[in-house]
């Protein structure tokens, strides 16, 4: 895993800057990469238009992206006035995961960040955007659970935390490699988590509260043909209960972006 380019996703009903910015700024700064923050808009009676070739629906649809980029421009000016190198970006389509994923691998990036928390509780509330995202991303995918960021000081490497007999060649590698790159990144220490009998879920669960971990990464291997949504129990499961922050790293095999993808973005 690298950082050179750190993707930070907005949801559409967010107002402000999302709770991973800071997150995102932070890491950032730290390794000198670039940040770019998206966001997605759509409307169907528009598009509907546009395919008809309708000249008012073009002109419709060019004024939405504007603002919805002016806007973002707005938010990322109190990260560049912390010197943060940031771009936004504005991604027509639906739904919203699809036209995350599609800047993502349009931007190639290293890292995708988007916030998700639910207030008052240790559980966390995931929309079907986060699970989309978790399932689909071929990047590292971080999920952030509230806005306040002082760095990672301890980070717990899940090593197999999906079935040992089924790991995919080279996930222990991989998770390992990204919890020694945001290491390096924050100064922190990163410590391993082997597979145990039982639930690997609740074992990292229990671990992390144990080793009072701000950072937990896990592997998952997406599956192909019908099963191409189900990333594992394990990630799921770990993703809903943690009150940490949680890094996805999917398979080395599965982070190369495909060529020839590309959005509609203003």
């Amino acid at each position: 895993m690298k950082l050179q380019r750190i993707m930070v996703a907005t949801k559409p009903w967010e107002r402000g800057l999302p709770i991973a910015a800071n997150h995102a700024r932070q890491l950032a700064q730290s390794a000198d990469a670039e940040i770019e923050i998206v966001g997605s808009v759509y409307d169907a009676a528009v598009s509907a238009g546009r395919d008809r070739g309708d000249a008012a629906a073009h002109r419709t649809l060019d004024r939405t992206v504007a603002a919805a980029r002016a806007a973002l421009e707005r938010l990322a000016v109190s990260m560049r006035d912390c010197r943060a190198q940031v771009t936004t970006r504005i991604v027509w389509g639906v739904p919203p995961y699809e036209a995350i994923l599609a800047a993502a691998e349009d931007w190639r990036a290293d890292l995708l960040v988007v916030g998700t928390h639910e207030r008052g509780t240790a559980h966390t509330r995931l929309t079907d955007t986060d699970w989309q995202l978790m399932r689909r991303a071929r990047c590292p995918l971080l999920l952030v659970k509230g806005a306040a960021f002082s760095g990672y000081r301890t980070i717990l490497a899940a090593v197999d935390p999906l079935q040992h007999s089924d790991e995919p060649h080279g996930l222990d590698e991989a998770v390992l490699a990204a919890s020694r790159c945001v290491a390096d990144v924050c100064g922190s220490t990163v410590r391993e988590l082997e597979p145990v009998e039982g639930s690997a879920a609740k074992a990292i669960i229990d671990a992390a509260a144990d080793r009072c971990a701000d950072l937990v990464v896990v592997g998952a291997s997406k599956r192909r043909g019908s099963a191409a949504a189900v990333i594992g129990n394990t990630a799921e499961v770990v993703a809903g209960e943690l009150p940490c922050d949680l890094l996805i790293v999917p398979t080395p095999a599965e982070q190369p972006f495909a060529p020839g993808v590309r959005s509609q973005v203003g």
